[in-house]
């Protein structure tokens, strides 16, 4: 077996046609590229949703990093 299945629906749960299924109803953000640079969209518990614009892959890193540290999962939008 290559990783966890969860065997309620037969697969394993980042197969899910829907990915956000997997982490529920937790914090997490997206990014995708969008013309000259990069989107960033925040989904916190409780709070609006926050979109952050930065134009280079190193301000992508440094924000999904600091994301990252405040606890917040992230998903690749282009590889869904």
């Amino acid at each position: 077996m290559s990783g966890p299945r969860d065997l309620s629906q037969g697969r394993k749960p980042f197969e899910r046609a829907n990915p956000t299924e997997a982490i529920g109803a937790k914090s997490h953000f997206t990014f995708e590229p969008s013309g000259r640079g990069y989107v960033l969209i925040i989904h916190r518990r409780g709070q609006p949703v926050e979109t952050i614009r930065v134009e280079t892959e190193g301000a992508l890193n440094r924000e999904r990093r600091r994301l990252s540290d405040e606890g917040l999962i992230g998903l690749n939008a282009g590889a869904l």
